[in-house]
């Protein structure tokens, strides 16, 4: 598990990816780079802060330079 909700758990890859919903298995970058309003779904809905902190991490980790 990635957050402490389980929504989002590590993929075959090592890669966070979605454990509910529309996007379950689906890589959690990816739908973000496809879909943006759905992390802003995501912060504005019943989630745990915990969730919501592990995706703004995993969004973020775009910006880092590698």
């Amino acid at each position: 598990m990635i957050d402490l909700a389980g929504r989002m758990i590590l993929g075959k890859n090592g890669e966070p990816v979605f454990n509910f919903g529309k996007h379950k298995n689906k890589k959690v970058l990816a739908v973000l780079q496809e879909e943006p309003a759905y992390y802003d779904w995501m912060m504005n809905g019943d989630f745990s802060l915990d969730t919501k902190r592990r995706l703004t991490e995993i969004k973020l980790s775009t910006l880092k330079p590698k």
